[in-house]
């Protein structure tokens, strides 16, 4: 197995617990090459906690992630890494470095397959300057490439972040909330972004948001999930307005 490139990604009774605390229990899912998931649910209902397991950053204290049909837990570590390499999260905030320029917060993301001269390289002469300028170009911030990025906006920054994730090539990517700081507008733009460059590229995608009204369109399935466990796995539109009340029922948060 080279990474997990292509293959399919499933969790058998995964739990997860933290001390006496159970975070989350009994989640059985597969996600396949071009799933574009919505998982949503209450504050507290184990999405970071999942997509964090997904992608080999957490190991599960019950039941097993495989890869290609094999365990996490029984890969090497070469091969593990080459699997965390291929899966990519952009965080709810953008995490970059703010004294560095967009180019290079966005190389940041090769980091992981570079070998330390690679990146020593990279740290002294600008690199891969016309593959960084095509990404941000796709994202609508190419004539930001040599600006420092602490002078983006909020939602520039988290273009930064998804062009930082995608220039690895992942075959899965991971979005935990990345718009929950941003006003509605500029999260339905960045979500948008985010979908139409796991469509293009033909990756898996799980997109953890509270802004289900903006991407019901454009997931394969949803998963609602609430203290730690599976409540259902169906496809957009067959989530009703009744099923999202009582999936958020207790909780303030919109959907």
């Amino acid at each position: 197995m080279e990474g997990g490139a292509g293959c399919a990604v499933l969790l058998r009774g995964v739990g997860k617990s933290w001390g006496q605390k159970q975070t989350l229990r009994d989640i059985n899912l597969s996600l396949e090459p071009g799933d574009r998931v919505a998982l949503i649910g209450p504050s507290g209902s184990g999405k970071s906690t999942l997509i964090r397991i997904i992608a080999g950053a957490l190991r599960a204290t019950e039941g097993a992630v495989e890869v290609c049909g094999r365990p996490l837990s029984e890969l090497a570590w070469g091969s593990l890494q080459r699997y965390r390499a291929r899966c990519r999260i952009v965080e709810q905030h953008s995490l970059l470095v703010h004294q560095s320029t967009v180019h290079f917060n966005v190389l940041a993301g090769l980091l992981p397959q570079w070998s330390w001269y690679q990146a020593l390289r990279a740290s002294l002469v600008p690199v891969e300057k016309e593959r960084v300028k095509s990404l941000l170009d796709q994202l609508g911030i190419g004539e930001y490439q040599w600006t420092r990025a602490g002078n983006l906006s909020g939602g520039q920054m988290q273009r930064v972040a998804v062009a930082r994730a995608l220039i690895a090539n992942p075959q899965i990517l991971l979005a935990d909330e990345p718009t929950a700081s941003l006003d509605p507008n500029t999260a339905r733009a960045v979500t948008q972004q985010i979908v139409e460059s796991a469509k293009q590229r033909k990756v898996a995608l799980v997109f953890c948001t509270h802004w289900f009204d903006i991407v019901r369109k454009d997931c394969t399935r949803v998963i609602g999930l609430r203290a730690g466990q599976i409540m259902f796995d169906r496809p957009p539109i067959a989530v009703s307005s009744p099923i999202l009340q009582q999936l958020y029922e207790g909780s303030d948060e919109r959907y």
